[in-house]
């Protein structure tokens, strides 16, 4: 896959990050040449480390989810290789068992502390307790674990060949990462995910499995590392599985670099050299040392030491190469069809049996006065939450026991009433997950695609919310909807750009053939928009017709309008 065009440099005294990548690559390959057989030892244990680093980066760095026990899969592979020797097995083999045991202990614990009613903190008790729990268990099972005295590791017999193993192995590891995560659609959704949770579930990410899939590949990566590190150390004790080494490895890549391939190898590195230098002299004292250091990374260099030489974020250009023709739904059809909806926050009454049918190419506009349970209508429609009663149907179809992927992919497309984009992505990025989900190149009416052509290479964070507002409309219609829901997209906006947004979406649904379901308070637009007005107060629909018939209506004009 390439790589977007239109990034800013790297900075710092190097005119490329990979020009620095590649020297720390010689300098690595070349150590044993130079240095003495414990140096290189103590540099060979720091790439394992690093490998180890690598791991926790998959989840925390690339995806957003914290684990603070990421040393459990660590420890696995590492007593999987010691016991082995210890059993006269096959090292590769006990490696192999736990690796797969990490493996599936990740993917266990990403479907029980990842799921949809879970709190975002949830993941990191969860990876604490495994964590407390397997160093109580690895001192308490003397038989296998040897308990806290350890598992004797016989030496190597040829510290410069296994430090090229480790080199080799930690070599291809990551570029395996690059060439079937990092620079595929799965990257580009992991970090879709990490930047925006929201609008990449709107966008059609499953995002519950793909970080099922981010951890386990997290926590087999850690094991790898952990198999490997094993031959370094002179014993192997429950500290491999404990909370010390869980907090330093989440130092080493906030030092090092998040969301970067060499980030967690320099933090590793760097600071298992500097412990050995230190630990004599300080003790204890050291691991006060790594708290401070965490700190100041997180407040001065955010972005870590490889992140002064890298230019940041990239997604792979994984736009399909494929043009699809916009479907355009029958006009006798029913687009949308909700029926009997209910919804209850903490007893009380959201959305109270509220109907709602949209006819294909059809315009409704939701009215009604603030907490009149529009936004909230429009969430049950999307899938953004659960109604408590009532049915949902798309062309036909049920959807109301789907989640929101399936509903995009069903045809069924939304924007949010404050834009919901990925910061420090550029408008072109947005357009190559938009389509990467999408799985075809939708043409877009003229007024998107001038955007993308006039400020592709230009980052979210600097549009103008007119701007911001067109390009979540866009990318929705990469889609290909049948139905768009609108949240007040004309919140914020002038008077004539409010009136220019009112006529480019009549337009956007004359092309493109979808309906479009639009919550709104400016009744001027909704005049110049609305082919039906739906009217509702107290959660339920009040009204419905057109703008002169509901805005005739007495219930309406006393609850909304505020007239007699």
């Amino acid at each position: 896959m390439k790589t977007l065009r239109g990034r800013p440099a790297a900075t710092g005294i190097f005119n490329s990050g990979r020009v620095l990548g590649l020297l720390l690559f010689a300098a690595a390959a070349l150590c044993p040449l130079f240095l003495n057989e414990f140096k290189v030892g103590l540099i060979g244990l720091g790439l394992t480390y690093g490998l180890f680093a690598v791991g926790l980066d998959l989840a925390w760095g690339r995806t957003g989810i914290v684990s603070i026990g990421q040393a459990v899969f660590f420890g696995l592979g590492t007593y999987g290789v010691a016991i082995a020797l210890v059993r006269h097995g096959s090292a590769p083999v006990g490696g192999a068992i736990g690796v797969a045991l990490a493996g599936l202990l990740g993917a266990f614990t990403a479907a029980v502390g990842l799921r949809r009613a879970t709190n975002p903190s949830t993941m990191a008790v969860l990876t604490l307790a495994i964590t407390l729990l397997a160093e109580k268990i690895a001192r308490d099972w003397w038989s296998v674990t040897g308990g806290s005295s350890g598992l004797y590791v016989p030496p190597l017999t040829s510290t410069y060949s296994y430090y090229y193993l480790c080199f080799a192995t930690a070599v291809g590891v990551v570029a395996l990462l690059w060439l079937t995560v990092l620079n595929r659609p799965l990257g580009n959704r992991l970090t879709a995910i990490r930047l925006n949770e929201r609008r990449a579930e709107h966008l059609g990410i499953p995002i519950f499995r793909e970080r099922i899939i981010a951890f386990a590949l997290s926590a087999i990566v850690s094991a790898v590392a952990g198999a490997f590190s094993a031959p370094w150390m002179s014993s192997v004790s429950p500290d491999r599985v404990g909370i010390v080494l869980s907090t330093q490895v989440l130092v080493w890549v906030a030092v090092g670099g998040r969301a970067t391939l060499l980030g967690p190898f320099v933090g590793a590195v760097v600071l298992t050299y500097g412990q050995d230098a230190l630990a004599s002299s300080m003790g204890n004292s050291y691991l006060l040392l790594l708290g401070v250091l965490f700190i100041l990374a997180v407040l001065l260099v955010p972005n870590g030491i490889a992140g002064l030489f890298f230019a940041g974020r990239e997604l792979a250009d994984t736009t399909p190469r494929v043009e699809a023709a916009v479907p355009r739904p029958t006009a006798a059809a029913d687009a949308l069809v909700a029926t009997d909806i209910v919804k209850r926050f903490s007893g009380n009454l959201a959305v109270d049996k509220a109907n709602l049918r949209v006819r294909a190419r059809e315009i409704v506009c939701l009215i009604g006065p603030n907490g009149a349970g529009k936004t909230t209508l429009l969430n049950i429609l999307s899938g953004a939450i659960e109604c408590d009663a009532g049915a949902v149907s798309l062309s036909g179809t049920p959807i109301d026991t789907m989640p929101p992927h399936h509903r995009v992919a069903a045809g069924l497309a939304r924007t949010f009433q404050i834009p919901s984009l990925f910061p420090g992505l550029t408008v072109a990025e947005h357009f190559i997950l938009a389509r990467q989900e999408a799985g075809t190149v939708t043409p877009l009416p003229e007024i998107y695609a001038r955007l993308e052509r006039n400020h592709g290479d230009q980052r979210v964070e600097l549009l103008s919310l007119s701007d911001r507002r067109s390009l979540e409309i866009a990318m929705a219609l990469c889609s290909q909807p049948v139905v768009l829901l609108l949240d007040e997209p004309a919140a914020g906006l002038a008077r004539h750009e409010a009136d220019a947004l009112a006529t480019t979406l009549r337009a956007l649904r004359d092309q493109t053939g979808c309906a479009i379901v639009c919550v709104e308070h400016d009744m001027e637009i909704v005049r110049n928009l609305a082919d039906r007005v739906v009217c509702l107060h107290h959660g339920k629909v009040i009204s419905e017709g057109t703008m002169a018939e509901v805005s005739a209506n007495p219930e309406v004009r006393r609850a909304y309008l505020g007239l007699a």
